[in-house]
Protein backbone atom coordinates (compact mmCIF):
# COMPACT_ATOMS: atom_id res chain seq x y z
CA UNK A 1 0.00 0.00 0.00
CA UNK A 2 2.08 3.53 -1.08
CA UNK A 3 1.16 6.76 0.45
CA UNK A 4 -1.77 7.89 -2.02
CA UNK A 5 -3.99 5.05 -0.87
CA UNK A 6 -2.98 5.44 3.02
CA UNK A 7 -3.89 9.28 2.55
CA UNK A 8 -7.05 8.30 0.96
CA UNK A 9 -8.58 5.63 3.50
CA UNK A 10 -7.32 8.21 6.11
CA UNK A 11 -9.52 10.40 4.81
CA UNK A 12 -12.75 8.10 4.15
CA UNK A 13 -12.52 7.29 8.07
CA UNK A 14 -12.61 10.79 8.98
CA UNK A 15 -15.63 11.65 7.38
CA UNK A 16 -17.46 8.64 9.10
CA UNK A 17 -16.12 9.95 12.01
CA UNK A 18 -17.86 12.87 11.73
CA UNK A 19 -21.00 11.50 10.40
CA UNK A 20 -21.28 8.83 13.53
CA UNK A 21 -20.60 12.63 15.36
CA UNK A 22 -23.67 14.36 14.15
CA UNK A 23 -25.72 11.16 14.29
CA UNK A 24 -25.31 10.72 17.84
CA UNK A 25 -25.51 14.81 18.55
CA UNK A 26 -28.91 14.44 16.83
CA UNK A 27 -29.61 11.61 19.06
CA UNK A 28 -29.01 13.74 22.15
CA UNK A 29 -30.98 16.64 21.29
CA UNK A 30 -33.94 14.41 20.18
CA UNK A 31 -36.23 15.91 22.33
CA UNK A 32 -35.35 19.57 20.54
CA UNK A 33 -36.20 18.13 17.48
CA UNK A 34 -39.50 16.53 18.20
CA UNK A 35 -40.69 19.83 19.64
CA UNK A 36 -39.59 21.53 16.05
CA UNK A 37 -41.16 18.69 14.66
CA UNK A 38 -44.52 19.69 16.23
CA UNK A 39 -44.26 23.56 16.20
CA UNK A 40 -46.45 24.48 13.67
CA UNK A 41 -45.36 26.36 10.67
CA UNK A 42 -44.95 29.97 10.08
CA UNK A 43 -46.82 31.50 7.54
CA UNK A 44 -44.98 32.79 4.69
CA UNK A 45 -44.37 36.23 3.75
CA UNK A 46 -44.64 35.69 0.15
CA UNK A 47 -47.91 37.08 -1.46
CA UNK A 48 -48.07 33.84 -3.54
CA UNK A 49 -50.92 31.25 -2.08
CA UNK A 50 -49.06 28.95 -0.56
CA UNK A 51 -51.17 26.67 1.42
CA UNK A 52 -51.34 25.43 4.91
CA UNK A 53 -51.14 21.87 6.15
CA UNK A 54 -54.73 22.39 7.17
CA UNK A 55 -57.20 19.05 7.40
CA UNK A 56 -59.72 20.79 4.63
CA UNK A 57 -63.06 19.62 4.21
CA UNK A 58 -63.43 17.83 0.74
CA UNK A 59 -66.66 18.11 -1.89
CA UNK A 60 -68.48 14.32 -1.71
CA UNK A 61 -67.69 14.91 2.69
CA UNK A 62 -64.67 13.35 4.32
CA UNK A 63 -64.76 9.98 3.37
CA UNK A 64 -63.17 7.57 0.26
CA UNK A 65 -65.76 7.61 -3.14
CA UNK A 66 -65.30 4.26 -4.53
CA UNK A 67 -64.91 3.65 -8.41
CA UNK A 68 -68.82 3.05 -9.74
CA UNK A 69 -67.62 2.64 -12.91
CA UNK A 70 -68.84 -1.56 -13.13
CA UNK A 71 -72.49 -0.52 -12.72
CA UNK A 72 -72.67 1.42 -16.45
CA UNK A 73 -72.19 -1.83 -17.82
CA UNK A 74 -74.59 -3.14 -16.33
CA UNK A 75 -78.06 -4.11 -17.75
CA UNK A 76 -79.83 -2.18 -14.75
CA UNK A 77 -77.98 0.81 -15.59
CA UNK A 78 -78.85 0.20 -19.39
CA UNK A 79 -82.70 -0.45 -18.95
CA UNK A 80 -82.97 3.11 -17.37
CA UNK A 81 -80.06 5.24 -19.22
CA UNK A 82 -82.52 6.70 -21.61
CA UNK A 83 -81.48 10.33 -22.39
CA UNK A 84 -83.05 13.75 -21.19
CA UNK A 85 -81.68 17.18 -20.20
CA UNK A 86 -77.70 17.66 -20.21
CA UNK A 87 -75.98 19.74 -17.79
CA UNK A 88 -72.36 21.30 -17.48
CA UNK A 89 -70.12 21.15 -14.66
CA UNK A 90 -67.57 23.82 -14.04
CA UNK A 91 -64.78 25.05 -11.93
CA UNK A 92 -65.01 28.97 -12.10
CA UNK A 93 -62.07 31.57 -10.36
CA UNK A 94 -61.40 35.07 -10.88
CA UNK A 95 -58.70 37.50 -10.02
CA UNK A 96 -60.45 38.24 -6.65
CA UNK A 97 -61.11 34.83 -6.24
CA UNK A 98 -57.49 34.12 -5.91
CA UNK A 99 -56.53 37.27 -3.54
CA UNK A 100 -58.73 36.18 -1.15
CA UNK A 101 -57.38 32.36 -1.43
CA UNK A 102 -53.94 34.85 -1.05
CA UNK A 103 -55.13 35.33 2.14
CA UNK A 104 -56.58 32.36 3.85
CA UNK A 105 -54.23 29.65 2.27
CA UNK A 106 -57.03 27.52 0.99
CA UNK A 107 -57.97 26.69 -2.49
CA UNK A 108 -61.46 28.15 -3.61
CA UNK A 109 -63.33 27.63 -6.72
CA UNK A 110 -66.66 28.14 -7.71
CA UNK A 111 -67.90 24.67 -8.30
CA UNK A 112 -71.51 25.10 -9.97
CA UNK A 113 -73.36 23.74 -12.68
CA UNK A 114 -75.52 25.66 -15.77
CA UNK A 115 -77.10 24.30 -19.01
CA UNK A 116 -75.43 22.87 -22.12
CA UNK A 117 -73.76 25.64 -23.62
CA UNK A 118 -74.27 28.03 -21.24
CA UNK A 119 -71.05 28.21 -19.58
CA UNK A 120 -68.94 31.46 -21.45
CA UNK A 121 -72.58 33.10 -20.59
CA UNK A 122 -72.27 32.20 -17.19
CA UNK A 123 -69.25 33.50 -16.90
CA UNK A 124 -70.26 36.97 -17.80
CA UNK A 125 -73.56 37.00 -15.95
CA UNK A 126 -71.36 36.12 -12.70
CA UNK A 127 -69.12 39.28 -13.73
CA UNK A 128 -71.73 41.72 -13.79
CA UNK A 129 -72.76 40.65 -10.68
CA UNK A 130 -69.64 40.76 -9.31
CA UNK A 131 -70.48 37.17 -7.48
CA UNK A 132 -69.45 36.77 -3.93
CA UNK A 133 -67.40 40.05 -3.58
CA UNK A 134 -69.37 41.21 -0.16
CA UNK A 135 -68.99 39.92 3.51
CA UNK A 136 -70.30 40.94 6.38
CA UNK A 137 -68.29 42.62 8.89
CA UNK A 138 -69.40 43.87 11.93
CA UNK A 139 -73.25 44.94 11.36
CA UNK A 140 -72.69 45.76 8.15
CA UNK A 141 -71.68 44.36 4.50
CA UNK A 142 -68.35 45.14 3.25
CA UNK A 143 -67.63 45.23 -0.72
CA UNK A 144 -64.76 44.64 -2.41
CA UNK A 145 -65.73 44.41 -5.90
CA UNK A 146 -62.24 44.78 -7.71
CA UNK A 147 -61.04 41.54 -9.76
CA UNK A 148 -64.42 39.67 -8.65
CA UNK A 149 -65.97 40.88 -12.55
CA UNK A 150 -63.73 38.45 -14.15
CA UNK A 151 -65.04 34.73 -13.86
CA UNK A 152 -63.53 32.37 -16.17
CA UNK A 153 -64.01 28.47 -15.99
CA UNK A 154 -60.35 26.82 -14.63
CA UNK A 155 -58.85 24.13 -16.57
CA UNK A 156 -59.34 20.57 -15.11
CA UNK A 157 -56.64 18.14 -15.17
CA UNK A 158 -57.81 14.50 -14.52
CA UNK A 159 -55.89 11.44 -13.83
CA UNK A 160 -57.85 9.32 -15.91
CA UNK A 161 -61.31 9.27 -18.09
CA UNK A 162 -64.65 8.91 -17.72
CA UNK A 163 -65.77 5.03 -17.57
CA UNK A 164 -67.61 3.49 -21.20
CA UNK A 165 -71.19 4.47 -20.59
CA UNK A 166 -70.77 6.71 -18.45
CA UNK A 167 -72.84 9.55 -18.06
CA UNK A 168 -69.83 11.82 -18.37
CA UNK A 169 -68.10 13.48 -21.26
CA UNK A 170 -64.79 14.88 -19.70
CA UNK A 171 -63.59 18.41 -21.48
CA UNK A 172 -60.52 20.73 -20.57
CA UNK A 173 -63.01 23.31 -18.78
CA UNK A 174 -65.65 21.43 -18.06
CA UNK A 175 -67.89 18.37 -17.33
CA UNK A 176 -70.79 17.71 -19.71
CA UNK A 177 -73.58 15.10 -17.90
CA UNK A 178 -76.28 13.59 -20.15
CA UNK A 179 -79.25 13.24 -17.02
CA UNK A 180 -82.09 10.23 -17.28
CA UNK A 181 -85.36 11.41 -18.99
CA UNK A 182 -86.23 10.70 -15.39
CA UNK A 183 -84.11 13.47 -13.58
CA UNK A 184 -84.85 16.80 -14.02
CA UNK A 185 -82.44 19.52 -14.15
CA UNK A 186 -83.58 21.23 -11.28
CA UNK A 187 -83.65 17.64 -9.05
CA UNK A 188 -79.84 17.14 -10.72
CA UNK A 189 -78.44 20.50 -9.33
CA UNK A 190 -80.41 20.10 -5.60
CA UNK A 191 -78.23 16.74 -5.24
CA UNK A 192 -75.16 18.00 -6.95
CA UNK A 193 -75.13 21.07 -4.93
CA UNK A 194 -75.20 19.25 -1.66
CA UNK A 195 -72.36 16.97 -2.23
CA UNK A 196 -70.39 20.28 -3.05
CA UNK A 197 -71.62 21.76 0.16
CA UNK A 198 -69.61 19.13 1.91
CA UNK A 199 -66.77 21.37 0.97
CA UNK A 200 -68.09 24.92 1.36
CA UNK A 201 -65.13 26.92 2.74
CA UNK A 202 -68.08 29.33 4.76
CA UNK A 203 -69.45 26.01 6.81
CA UNK A 204 -65.72 25.04 7.59
CA UNK A 205 -65.11 28.55 9.05
CA UNK A 206 -67.63 27.73 11.68
CA UNK A 207 -66.29 24.54 12.41
CA UNK A 208 -63.38 24.17 15.38
CA UNK A 209 -61.09 22.97 12.56
CA UNK A 210 -62.22 26.19 10.87
CA UNK A 211 -61.66 28.26 13.19
CA UNK A 212 -58.30 27.41 14.05
CA UNK A 213 -57.11 27.67 10.61
CA UNK A 214 -58.17 30.96 10.54
CA UNK A 215 -56.88 31.95 13.97
CA UNK A 216 -53.48 30.58 12.57
CA UNK A 217 -53.94 32.51 8.89
CA UNK A 218 -54.45 35.46 11.36
CA UNK A 219 -57.83 35.91 9.13
CA UNK A 220 -61.56 37.01 10.15
CA UNK A 221 -63.62 33.80 9.35
CA UNK A 222 -65.92 36.42 8.02
CA UNK A 223 -64.00 36.86 5.06
CA UNK A 224 -65.33 33.68 3.73
CA UNK A 225 -68.82 34.03 4.46
CA UNK A 226 -69.46 35.75 1.30
CA UNK A 227 -72.26 37.24 -0.71
CA UNK A 228 -73.51 38.84 -4.02
CA UNK A 229 -75.43 41.87 -4.22
CA UNK A 230 -78.55 41.41 -7.06
CA UNK A 231 -80.13 44.71 -8.35
CA UNK A 232 -83.68 44.04 -8.25
CA UNK A 233 -85.67 47.62 -10.05
CA UNK A 234 -84.52 50.43 -7.60
CA UNK A 235 -83.38 47.79 -4.89
CA UNK A 236 -80.85 45.33 -4.08
CA UNK A 237 -80.77 42.41 -2.38
CA UNK A 238 -77.83 40.97 -1.01
CA UNK A 239 -77.91 36.92 -1.34
CA UNK A 240 -74.76 34.25 0.41
CA UNK A 241 -72.52 33.15 -1.95
CA UNK A 242 -72.97 28.79 -1.17
CA UNK A 243 -70.36 27.91 -4.05
CA UNK A 244 -67.49 28.74 -3.01
CA UNK A 245 -65.52 25.44 -2.22
CA UNK A 246 -62.41 23.77 -0.97
CA UNK A 247 -61.53 22.49 -4.84
CA UNK A 248 -57.80 21.85 -6.52
CA UNK A 249 -58.54 20.96 -9.68
CA UNK A 250 -55.33 18.88 -10.45
CA UNK A 251 -56.29 16.65 -7.70
CA UNK A 252 -59.90 16.93 -7.20
CA UNK A 253 -61.53 16.70 -10.81
CA UNK A 254 -61.90 13.15 -10.59
CA UNK A 255 -63.93 13.33 -7.67
CA UNK A 256 -65.77 15.65 -9.39
CA UNK A 257 -66.51 13.26 -12.20
CA UNK A 258 -67.27 10.46 -9.29
CA UNK A 259 -69.86 12.97 -7.33
CA UNK A 260 -71.67 13.38 -10.63
CA UNK A 261 -71.95 10.06 -11.50
CA UNK A 262 -73.25 9.17 -7.89
CA UNK A 263 -75.63 11.72 -8.07
CA UNK A 264 -77.41 9.93 -11.26
CA UNK A 265 -76.79 6.44 -9.96
CA UNK A 266 -78.31 7.35 -6.50
CA UNK A 267 -81.29 8.46 -8.88
CA UNK A 268 -81.72 5.22 -10.34
CA UNK A 269 -81.76 3.06 -7.14
CA UNK A 270 -78.53 1.55 -8.01
CA UNK A 271 -76.89 2.83 -5.07
CA UNK A 272 -77.86 3.98 -1.51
Amino acid sequence: MDIADICSRLETLTEAVKGIEVGLGRLSDGDAMFALAERPPTPSPNPRPRYVPTDWPRIGGRVELPDMSHLFAGDAYRDQCQRGDSREIYAAACPGLAQLVTRIRVPLYKVSSCALGRIANRMQELGRDRYASEWFSGDTYVSAPEGFDKWFPSHLSLAKPAAPNSPVAIGPRALTVKLPRTLSAEAFDLAFDAEIRKGAIDLWAMTEAGARHFAFVDVDPAMVQRATSFAYGAGVRSCPARELAVFRPNEDADRLVNIVERVVLRHLGLIP
